[in-house]
């Protein structure tokens, strides 16, 4: 049992739960609340979460499909060889602070938060660093997002029936015109991930943080992907 001055109070566990996608044993665990996060796409102050499987390491998941649970179909996860599908591949490196966060858990060393949102008065929490927001039970996601500063996130399962209670706080991943289109239609704020050689859709915004935009801005600083403001758009990366 881990002793009340081992706990790491960096990171709290949000909740225990099943996929709704496969039904598959998941975590969502919030880090940032003693030290800042190093991405400086993002910012350093925001509080990051992760949605993971909660029995099985997640760089293994992420490669023997075990992802699934977690990430649905996104066409980036590398179980669902992007690469022949023609996308790149998540950016996210999940055998650093993924591992590190989901080793952390299984060795006890995160307290429950148990309803305790108010730690995330004043800050910015990014819903998602790792692991699709859709898949989190309704209540925490609508907990962060009441008592957070503010939010952003992102939903790859933008159509299906279990991620429509995040219209309006995440913006849907659409990786090319038909997703932007089709999203749109559906009321959905895309956030639209475009080769170089595409136009950007003329309603949308060049996302502040890219490299095309000379990274003028951090998403702690630009605040537009809490789903509810603009279209945005981003040359692959």
């Amino acid at each position: 049992m881990t002793k009340k001055s081992e706990f790491n109070l960096n990171g709290y566990i949000l909740g225990e739960f099943d996929s709704p996608i496969d039904g598959k044993p998941c975590v969502a665990i919030a880090t940032g609340f003693t030290s800042k996060s190093q991405n400086a796409k993002t910012g350093g102050d925001m509080i990051q979460t992760f949605f993971i499987r909660r029995d099985i390491e997640p760089h293994t998941a992420f490669k023997n499909g075990e992802g699934f649970s977690v990430c649905g179909d996104c066409p980036h996860a590398k179980y669902n060889n992007p690469k022949e599908n023609g996308f790149d591949d998540c950016y996210v490196f999940v055998g650093r602070s993924v591992l590190s966060v989901y080793r952390a858990y299984k060795k006890g060393r995160y307290q429950h938060l148990n309803g305790d949102y108010s730690k995330f008065v004043g800050r910015g929490t990014r819903l998602g660093s790792f692991g699709d927001p859709s898949i989190v039970p309704q209540d925490i996601i609508l907990n962060m997002v009441k008592y957070s500063k503010f939010h952003t996130g992102y939903t790859h399962q933008w159509r299906k029936p279990f991620a429509q209670f995040l219209k309006g706080l995440c913006m849907a991943s659409a990786d090319g015109m038909r997703d932007y289109i089709e999203s749109t239609a559906n009321g959905w704020k895309p956030f639209h991930v475009r080769k170089a050689s595409d136009p950007k859709p003329q309603d949308a915004v060049m996302c502040p943080s890219s490299k095309e935009a000379l990274r003028v801005s951090s998403c702690e600083a630009c605040k537009l992907c809490d789903g509810s403001k603009l279209p945005v758009s981003i040359i692959a990366h």
